[in-house]
């Protein structure tokens, strides 16, 4: 009983302070054409049990997957790779991106809704399936990063 007790606890305390860590991102992104100089328009997917969006989660995922994930412009072949590089990164620096990440972190101000305008899809069990157009500022976020040392610069050597 005191080991159940002491998991539980544990297991608690994990979830809650590791916060953007204990929930891995879930959800699709591709790119929705070009936006304006500096920037990417991307649109992100995720599947909800609610029909109402998560705005921030939509952002979140939008500048999580320029990050980490990159993106395929939608009937193209133009790819775009994640501007840290790897996923990898996202481990290597978690004690920059958990907070970076968290619910009214700095990532939201990298990122604007294009329209409001959202795709909703009813699934199956009771899920949807939402999408937005949003706007990335890149080239801000890279700087950003790089000053934070989180990123090499595009000059540094290899």
């Amino acid at each position: 009983m005191r080991l159940k007790y002491a998991l539980s606890l544990f297991f608690l305390t994990v979830f809650m302070l590791g916060g953007y860590a204990a929930e891995p991102l879930q959800y699709e992104i591709v790119g929705a054409g070009s936006g304006t100089q500096g920037t990417y328009l991307v649109k992100v997917y995720v599947v909800n049990k609610k029909s109402k969006p998560d705005l921030e989660l939509l952002k979140k995922c939008a500048v999580h997957g320029v990050l980490f994930k990159g993106f395929t412009v939608e009937n193209s072949r133009v790819t775009q790779k994640p501007l840290a590089g790897s996923p990898l990164a996202e481990q290597q620096h978690a004690d920059f991106f958990g907070p970076f990440f968290q619910d009214g972190g700095a990532y939201s101000s990298y990122v604007s809704m294009v329209t409001a305008q959202y795709d909703i899809v009813k699934m199956a069990k009771k899920q949807y399936r939402i999408g937005a157009v949003f706007s990335v500022a890149k080239d801000q976020l890279r700087k950003d990063l790089e000053e934070a040392g989180v990123l090499k610069g595009l000059n540094s050597g290899f």
